[in-house]
Formats: C-alpha cells, structure tokens, sequence
C-alpha cells in the first residue's frame, strides 16, 4: 500500500503510522433508503468523484394556461445526466387536465382555472434534481419557487418569486420587513428577494405583488431565519481550502454515498426514503450533520465554530459548498501541489481498500484512486480519506441508539430538525435524540478529518500518548472526548499554514463516563471499553 518516503525524511515505520485504525471490524450498514431543500441540497450533490457535473434541471419556467385550450407543449430540460432522465412528480399538483410524461413533457388540455404549483423530479438512476414550477390557468398568481428551506428564506440567500397570469407588467414591493428586491425581470414576471437580518427565533416579511395590467394585489408571507450555513465558505488568499466530499462513491451506492448510508444505519434517514435525494426530513438531517462537522473542525483548528477566523485561528478554512469553475482540485488520486485558487478534497466515507482504517493517508505514487490536495505545508503528495464511521458511533454512542433505528427519522420530526439547525431550544425526546446522534456523527467525522487533514499537511503521530489529541495514533471516540492539537503539533500548523493567530489548545479531556462509554480504538489490541 504504501512507497518509502525516504526522500521526505520517512520510514515505513513512519508511514504505518499515517494510518488511523479500528479495533474492530465494522459491519455493512443496513440500505433504507416537496422542495424544501432544493437549491441547496442541489449545491451539496452538486458533484461527482469523476469530476463530471452531476445532473441538474436547466428548465425554471413553464408557460400559463386557458381553460379548455390545449396547453403549448413544454419540455423539461436537464444536463450532466449520464443515462436516460425519467420524470415525475414530486410534490404538488399539475392543473386538471394536464400531465407530466416521463420523458419530461408538461402537455395536456386544462379544464379549471386556478393556480397550481407542481414540483418534477428528475433522476438519470444515479442522481436527481428537482425544480418547483407555477402553473396560472386563466388567473393572476405567484409564488415562491425557488430558494425557500425547509419553508423558510435564509436571511442573506435570494427567494426567487414567480407570477404567471399577469395581464400587464409585474410590480414587486416589500410590504413589511427589511429585505430587498433585486434582479426584477417585470416581462417574465420573477424577481429576487433577499431577506435581511432577523432575530434568532425568525420573523415573517410580507411581500406584495401587483398585475399593473389589471391592479390586482397578491401579498406572500415569508417565514425568514438565520442562514446556519452564512460563514462555511472558502477563504482564498488567506487560508488553506479544505472541502470534504461527502458524496465520493456517488452513482455506486444506492444512497449515492456511504455517508447516506451511514445516516440510514444509525437511524438518522428515513427507512422508507429509496430516493438518493431523500425525504425533507432525511435532507435536513443531511445538511444538520454537514453543518455541525465543520463546526467541529474548525474549533479543532482554533477557528470559530462558523468559520470565522477567530483570534486564534489556524489559516484553513472548510467550506460547506466545494468551489466551482475558477477554482483548482486534484481529481481522484491527482496531486496539483500548491496553487493559486487551489483547493484540497477530502473523500469522506469511502469504504475501498480500508483495511479496517478508519481514516488513511495515501502517497500519491502509491497508485491510490482517493481525493488528494493543494496544502501549502503538504508531507509528500498525500490523498486522504475517511472511512465509513457509522459502526463507531454506534459502538460507542449508546443513548438512544436503539429508538433512533427502530423508529428512524420521518416528517414527523421536521420541527425538531428545524430548531436544531437554526440553534433554537427544543422539546421532547425526539428532539434530545436527534441532537444526541447527529452530534456524535459530526463529531466522529470531523475528528478523523482533522486527524488526516494533519497528516497531509505536515503532522506526524505524537511518540506519547495524550489522552484527547488529535493526532494520537490510537485513540478514545466516545461522548466524552474533547479532540485538541497539543502545543507540538500546533507549532508544525503554524509554520505550515501560515501565522493567522495565536494561542493554545483548550488541552482538557473530559472523563468518559456511564451509561454511553466509548470505543478504545487502537491497531494492537481489540477490547471496547
């Protein structure tokens, strides 16, 4: 698996040591499988590990309609598919008379006025996108179609209204509330509004429509909330980017990813949810897990936990969303070296070639496939990546494990989800599990990423174990575990990623303690604790 390093200053003993191990062997997860989430979650499976752009929906409209005469033929449009796009419908209700084919054709007679919203679904068999659309039979209407959550506008991130019906140009206006109209487009009736800041718990703007070729007056309220996801960006010039490619074995996995694996064995996505998109509770869960990962990776960095530098950041940066064109990675396996506009890819949850290691760094010329880096302080030419974690967490995170799988994630616990990804206070044992296993995913995950992330960029193991440091060779996941960079390691950061701040690790470890334990996990031995 691995070539001397010799020239690096490395021994094989060395390199063994690159290798973060399991105790035990980790079983296969067990497959289970509205458009709330829809421009978002399309940026989050936006991606390929192949380095091609996955398929995506290029039709935002479609055209009004008069009862009783045939509607005009619309086609449905896609591009990055990678075989044959079956349509259907999602959510919502096409207008009496009218259908959608499979081969994405909105054709038909309609027979009764109204208003009518629709959301279609494309799929290719191993990706999918969906795009909500307006449908005015013989009546003035809008909506929302496109950049609402889980229902709600982010504040900072455009909502796209759409009329259809209008008999004259389209005024748009904000009744009440401090957001902004930007990018009105008065012929196709569409304009964006971009919500300002709200309180922690969420306001409700109100947004007035009016037909100036009739004077009707629609108004819209708009539920706005902090956006969660505002400072996980990628900080060019001034960091090192690191983004972790959650879908790495995309179009291989029924679930698209071992990591949508993962979140359906510890009962964190619906048993029931055979799309790779999932339910609106599955891809809330989703993106609850991304988020509070880089909240945890960054305060292993010193970084605040939204990304913010903080004053004592380290110079790195882990972006929710992976850059798109203007921007350099490595492809699988590919080693670029440090570049201008140059990012890093971690693979996450890549099961090939584990070896039982729950995260590994490879040397490039070792032939490995893996997603690799631009790091300014890179050991060599390293690939990293995680492996499926779901096996530790359910090991070592013992409260509630067994409710949450025998009665996984639905619908039902969309309020719950909703305040654990705006921050809010929640109620109920739905809710504490929730908090309970979708932190102890994120934090397993980050854990290991923060520990192979420091190998490529110049971390060796410590010679002395440390209870709680990341960059042990053996170490103990469980509730307790508070995962720090010691004062060595923190010394090798700084001259590698640059002198963004100062300080040290909060160097604490809380004790493990009953009911839950946790998972001494180490390569010589094999005892769970």
């Amino acid at each position: 698996m691995f070539r001397r390093l010799s020239n690096r200053g490395f021994t094989p003993r060395h390199l063994l040591r690159l290798v973060l191990t399991l105790s035990f062997a980790l079983t296969a997860p067990a497959c289970g499988a509205g458009g709330a989430l829809e421009d978002l979650a399309g940026d989050l499976f936006g991606s390929r590990d192949d380095g091609k752009a996955a398929l995506e929906i290029t039709t935002t409209s479609v055209p009004a309609g008069k009862p009783g005469v045939a509607y005009d033929p619309t086609q449905l449009t896609t591009v990055g598919a990678e075989g044959p796009v079956i349509w259907t419908i999602a959510g919502g209700t096409l207008p009496p008379g009218l259908r959608l084919t499979a081969d994405g054709r909105v054709t038909g007679v309609p027979s009764e006025p109204g208003f009518y919203e629709f959301t279609a679904l494309a799929s290719d068999g191993a990706a999918a996108d969906e795009q909500s659309y307006a449908i005015a039979v013989d009546v003035f209407g809008a909506t929302v179609t496109d950049g609402l959550y889980c229902g709600d506008a982010w504040s900072g991130r455009p909502v796209t209204l759409r009329t259809a019906g209008a008999a004259g140009a389209v005024r748009f206006e904000v009744a009440v509330g401090d957001g902004r109209f930007a990018q009105i487009d008065t012929a196709a009736g569409t304009a964006n509004y971009v919500p300002g800041m709200v309180m922690a718990g969420g306001t409700t703007d109100r947004l007035r429509v009016t037909d100036t070729g009739t004077g009707e007056v629609l108004e819209i309220d708009v539920t706005v909330v902090p956006n969660p996801t505002e400072n996980h960006v990628a900080r060019f010039g001034s960091t090192d980017v690191w983004y972790l490619d959650w879908d790495a074995k995309h179009g291989r996995h029924p679930f698209a990813s071992d990591y949508q694996a993962a979140l359906a064995y510890l009962g964190l996505r619906g048993a029931n949810s055979t799309d790779v998109r999932g339910t609106e509770a599955d891809r809330l869960v989703d993106l609850i897990v991304r988020v509070r990962t880089l909240r945890a990776l960054n305060k292993m960095y010193l970084r605040e936990a939204d990304g913010t530098d903080g004053a004592r950041g380290l110079a790195i940066s882990f972006p929710l969303v992976q850059p798109g064109a203007g921007y350099y990675a490595p492809g699988p396996g590919g080693y670029m070296g440090r570049r201008e506009n140059g990012y890093s890819v971690m693979a996450l949850c890549d099961q090939s070639g584990s070896l039982g290691a729950q995260g590994v760094a490879y040397q490039d010329d070792a032939g490995n496939g893996r997603h690799e880096h631009n790091a300014s302080g890179a050991v060599g030419e390293m690939g990293v990546f995680i492996n499926y974690v779901a096996g530790t967490v359910d090991r070592a995170y013992r409260l509630y494990r067994d409710e949450l799988k025998e009665n996984p994630v639905s619908d039902e616990d969309i309020p719950a989800l909703k305040d654990l990804l705006y921050d809010r206070a929640g109620t109920g044992a739905r809710y504490d599990m929730l908090r309970y296993q979708a932190d102890a995913l994120a934090r397993s995950i980050a854990f290991v990423a923060g520990h192979e992330i420091g190998h490529s960029i110049g971390l060796p193991h410590l010679f002395a174990y440390t209870s709680g440091a990341i960059m042990n060779g053996h170490l103990l996941i469980g509730p307790g575990a508070d995962y720090f960079f010691v004062e060595e390691s923190l010394a090798i950061l700084r001259r590698s990623l640059g002198t963004a701040g100062t300080g040290t690790a909060a160097m604490k470890v809380a004790a493990l303690s009953a009911p839950d334990g946790g998972v001494h996990v180490c390569g010589h031995c094999n005892h769970q604790r």
